[in-house]
């Protein structure tokens, strides 16, 4: 080949980009099995696993000091947030979020904060 190291090395690394692109796409989004045979229904199903990747890894972009960079751990965490809403008689209902994880709070920061109810004591 007439082609420098230099050019070589960087092809490799783009290459080795775009492999763990796909990797985390395939691991974070679970996207096997497809259970799709239509092409439109196939590039459907691709395009929304690429917008929700796309979307986490903006998430995580932007947070100050996240503490997971997986999108596979950041949807363990996710998954064990709870909401509980309350439907007091007689009173307005209300929503609590627990189980929110240090994790969870370091990507999602203030915002997931004011759903938490710290004021449960004085409804009852």
């Amino acid at each position: 080949m007439d082609v420098e190291a230099t050019e070589i090395l960087r092809l490799y690394k783009n290459r080795d980009r775009a492999e763990k692109l796909i990797r985390d796409i395939k691991e974070g989004a679970e996207i096997r099995p497809m259970r799709h045979w239509a092409e439109d229904a196939i590039r459907g199903h691709l395009l929304i696993i690429f917008l929700t990747s796309a979307i986490a890894n903006l998430t995580l972009l932007f947070a100050k000091n996240p503490l997971v960079t997986n999108l596979k751990v950041l949807k363990k965490c996710l998954k064990n947030l709870t909401l509980t809403i309350v439907y007091p008689k007689n009173r307005f209902r209300f929503a609590v979020v627990s189980n929110i994880s240090p994790e969870i709070r370091s990507v999602l920061g203030n915002f997931i904060e004011k759903y938490g109810d710290k004021e449960l004591g004085l409804r009852w």
